[in-house]
């Protein structure tokens, strides 16, 4: 900019401001210097004199353009409070290479003129940084469908517990009570899962300078967290808390017992990150250097291990420092032996080998910087993960990187940098948080190719919001809700990623089974997620109580919010109980005073329930009422006894008497099948639900047999072919057309039942309840529900004896069973020569041999088609190639986890089609 340019530049802002009785300007630098204090900024030193920056053209141009665009178009010193400048000295030019510190001078060329002359979202109109997100992001109050999936895939914990919590049939209290009497174990996961943290917290930490990081081992036993003043502390969470917080120099406090406290080697601005090994015993951290230091965490050493990751210093190089090969060190972490550390840094992606002392791989994957990295599993330790400011989520594997330093597959879909990625540790999913206020799932079995992605790169195009930064107060509105190209799962949204790299995590394994993901956020609010995209807690940290008060303890009736809300930028949840603990920074933005409070959330029953005692009072009243209904429909199954009977069966003839008769229900339920007539066939099999040879007698057997009349014309059809025609009485049995009785289920098999009486004690293998038969339109298959435990157990001869229950955890099935083609004579000859080979005393009876258990289990002796459990049939065993007509039906038990892993002939066998019979030939009825 020429001389007589800055001159009417620094004329048009001294005529915007106005004043008079000073220079133009000293009047300039007085402003500037209430800029500065108004920042929080010390514009004096200590004896009074002045340190003002000197203003020079190019400064006068940026206030011109920061005070001249207005979105109301008036002029003056006053504004409405859509604008936000910070300004910042020459001092603070070290602090460039800090992502979380905001620097103005580096302004990038604008693409779109909504976003010109707008400095990193801090002079965004207020239509952009003020706007309704609820449109853009709406509320996720019904579970998604993808999320299901994944809940009920079998690789989020157990299914069971998850769809009890689903239908409101689990009882938590009642699986405590039951655990003793439970023929086996019950898994914490069952008890645990749905015990969320709900408090707001209580502090047991706090720090004079913002804390980076702040996690619990991988068995809990330790709490570690690392500040910016180059100290990192390690807590015993097994010791007692302590009355009275215990205060150091360096304004460090904390209820919590004290294992070390380390003073890092000084490295640049802050630490970044941290991580303990899995044996707790080594802790790493990075600096925004090329060195990563290892230090130890239990015996009172001060050593310091550097693990250097530049490249080695060139021949011939009279320096030790090469300058060329600075890397500055954001992520890093420990692998699951603790033998390799990953770090990522300036575009760079690093393993070291601690064993061999050595840099084991160095990649160049990204364009911008790495902000975080991590293993993909826990097992081999070959697949990397990382994510950086060029918003891309890359994957490397280590088996196949070669010389070509290509990635194995790239997630696509964030529109901003990523700030944090966390692996479940099986290799396949992983979560990331990203600056565009989005926390995604990713399967890494669905991610984009490197072709794909160096396509979609060459094109050049951005989707993010040009020239924003994260490190400001607000997210103006986005252009695009996400990449073209998006692989994503599953979309999390609700929380703030401003400020600083806030991070996410899985829920634990053993108590949650990894189905909850939680994050921090700069508005103070923690958030925790259920995989089918809900919002099931949100802990607020502005009603965080102070230091002095016990965590475990009642919370106080009134608790006045906090003025300032702290940006939670760190959680950790606790691996074996309901126990978060959350790092909040308590400045409001950079230049402001410092300090951060650690807080441990924990679950605190009722008491911290959302809504009051009334809701809870109300909810149990709806919970007593639906229990009751389904009493209710349990008690009107077909042949099941009602309070009448058994009040008969009970009371003596006087008593009995003076009972009065019940009206009879006139509601009719189908349960899934048609009115009037139908046919059932076997989608696995072709064949026709059939009684057997059209037999009337009680215990007649339902068997599977080629259709016979082909006509559903009732005028059409033979009379000898009823026994394949079905249909549901008015008490909801489901019964024979040519036997004219229901159907019972008698060890698994379908047979003729005809009405008995009832006998003492009830219910028992003759006299019980018929099972209720329903069909579902969707999955097309017919399930069979039973009053009491099928297999009929004999009564306990005292109260203190109990029956298992094990059997309502079950879903039973109507489903045929596989007929395989019988051997030929040559393979009953090769099986006997086979046979006589291996044992010659066989053949003259000189050995016998008896069948036991084991045998059976070993796969020793071969078990018939019908007598193997429906879960045991391996590949062999699901043909069904006999040439002979019949095949058996059966009623089979099956798991949720068995349903789920069922293989696509069984879930065949299963399913049927219902054939209705019609009065008229034409289908239109006329």
């Amino acid at each position: 900019m020429s001389d007589t340019a800055g001159e009417e530049q620094s004329q048009s802002v001294l005529d915007f401001f106005g004043g008079a009785g000073a220079t133009g300007r000293e009047r300039l630098q007085g402003i500037l210097d209430a800029i500065l204090e108004l920042q929080g900024v010390s514009t004096r030193d200590n004896n009074g004199n002045s340190i003002s920056a000197s203003l020079t053209n190019e400064d006068l141009q940026r206030l011109l353009t920061v005070f001249a665009s207005r979105d109301s178009g008036g002029g003056g010193g006053g504004g409405d409070g859509s604008r936000n400048v910070t300004l910042v000295s020459q001092d603070d030019q070290d602090d460039d290479d800090d992502p979380d510190y905001v620097d103005e001078e580096e302004v990038e060329e604008e693409e779109e003129d909504d976003y010109s002359g707008y400095f990193y979202g801090f002079g965004y109109p207020a239509s952009q940084r003020h706007w309704d997100r609820s449109g853009w992001w709406p509320e996720i109050t019904e579970p998604q469908k993808e999320g299901l999936e994944l809940l009920f895939g079998g690789e989020f914990g157990r299914i069971m517990h998850q769809m009890k919590a689903r239908d409101r049939s689990k009882n938590i209290a009642r699986n405590i009570l039951n655990r003793g009497a439970s023929f086996r174990p019950t898994c914490r996961e069952d008890i645990a899962s749905e015990i969320l943290p709900n408090s707001s917290g209580t502090a047991v930490a706090s720090y004079a300078a913002n804390a980076y990081v702040g996690q619990f081992s991988s068995d809990s036993a330790f709490y570690y967290t690392c500040v910016r003043n180059f100290r990192l502390h390690v807590y015993d969470m097994k010791a007692p808390f302590k009355p009275r917080p215990l205060e150091s120099r360096d304004g460090h406090a904390t209820t919590m017992e004290i294992i070390k406290t380390i003073q890092a080697a000084p490295g640049r601005w802050t630490i970044t990150d941290s991580h303990l090994s899995p044996d707790n015993q080594r802790m790493i951290y990075a600096s925004i250097s090329s060195t990563v230091h290892m230090t130890s965490t239990l015996d009172a050493s001060t050593e310091q291990i550097p693990i250097s990751f530049k490249d080695p210093v060139p021949r011939g190089s009279r320096y030790d420092y090469w300058e060329d090969d600075e890397y500055g060190i954001w992520s890093c972490k420990f692998s699951a032996d603790g033998n390799e550390v990953i770090a990522g840094g300036n575009k760079m992606i690093f393993v070291y080998d601690l064993l061999a002392d050595r840099r084991t791989v160095k990649i160049e994957g990204h364009s911008d910087d790495v902000n975080t990295c991590c293993w993909a599993d826990t097992a081999s330790g070959n697949v990397l993960i990382s994510g950086s400011d060029d918003t891309f989520v890359k994957v490397w594997d280590r088996r196949s990187l070669g010389g070509t330093g290509k990635p194995s597959g790239v997630l696509i879909g964030h529109t901003e940098g990523i700030t944090y990625v966390s692996a479940k540790g099986d290799g396949r999913y992983v979560i990331s948080n990203g600056k565009d206020q989005i926390l995604r799932l990713w399967d890494l079995r669905m991610m984009r190719s490197n072709s794909e992605f160096e396509a979609a790169a060459g094109r050049g195009r951005q989707y993010g919001i040009p020239g924003y930064d994260y490190r400001g107060d607000a997210y103006p509105r986005p252009r695009y809700k996400a990449h073209p190209l998006d692989c994503s799962v599953m979309k999390y949204t609700g929380h703030e990623v401003l400020r600083t790299l806030i991070r996410c995590h899985f829920s634990p394994a053993e108590t949650t089974g990894q189905q909850y993901i939680y994050s921090g956020s700069s508005d103070g609010k923690i958030h925790i997620w259920s995989l089918d995209g809900r919002v099931v807690q949100v802990l607020d940290r502005s009603y965080t109580l102070p230091m002095a008060l016990d965590p475990s303890g009642p919370d106080p009736q009134d608790i006045t919010p906090a003025r300032v809300r702290p940006c939670v930028r760190d959680v950790s949840w606790h691996s074996q109980e309901p126990v978060l603990m959350s790092t909040g920074w308590l400045g409001r933005r950079w230049g402001h005073t410092e300090g951060s409070i650690v807080a441990r959330h924990e679950w605190k029953g009722m008491s911290k329930v959302r809504g009051g005692l009334e809701d809870w009072v109300e909810r149990r009243k709806t919970e007593r009422a639906e229990r009751a209904q389904r009493r209710a429909q349990r008690r009107d199954m077909p042949g099941a006894l009602t309070a009448f009977s058994v009040a008969m069966l009970v009371t003596s003839d006087k008593e009995a008497k003076a009972l009065s008769v019940q009206p009879l229900d006139a509601e009719l339920t189908n349960y899934g099948f048609p009115q009037g007539y139908f046919m059932l066939r076997s989608i696995g099999t072709g064949r026709m639900l059939d009684v057997c040879q059209g037999f009337k007698e009680d215990g007649t057997a339902v068997i599977l047999w080629p259709m016979t009349e082909s006509s559903f014309v009732e005028s059409m059809r033979r009379p000898e072919c009823n026994n394949q025609v079905f249909f549901i009485d008015t008490s909801g049995a489901f019964c024979s057309r040519s036997a004219g009785h229901a159907i019972d289920v008698e060890e698994d098999n379908l047979v003729i039942r005809h009405r008995r009486p009832v006998t003492l004690p009830f219910p028992n293998s003759y006299s019980h309840a018929l099972p209720r038969f329903a069909y579902n339109a969707d999955t097309k298959e017919i399930t069979v529900t039973f009053a009491s435990d099928p297999s009929y157990p004999a009564a306990p001869e005292s109260r203190r004896e109990s029956t298992s229950a094990a059997w309502k955890e079950k879903t039973y099935y109507l489903s045929s069973i596989p007929v395989r083609k019988p051997p030929t004579l040559i393979d009953n000859a090769s099986a006997f020569l086979t046979s006589a080979m291996s044992g010659p005393l066989a053949l003259f009876g000189g050995q016998k041999t008896n069948a036991t258990p084991d045998m059976v289990f070993d796969g020793e002796i071969d078990l018939a088609e019908g007598e193997l459990a429906e879960q045991d049939r391996n590949e062999a065993e699901e043909v069904d190639d006999s040439p002979e007509p019949l095949r058996p039906v059966k009623v089979v038990a099956l798991m949720p986890e068995e349903v789920v892993g069922s293989s696509d002939a069984a879930r065949l066998r299963r399913q049927w089609e219902i054939l209705p019979l019609r009065n008229t030939k034409s289908r239109t009825g006329t």
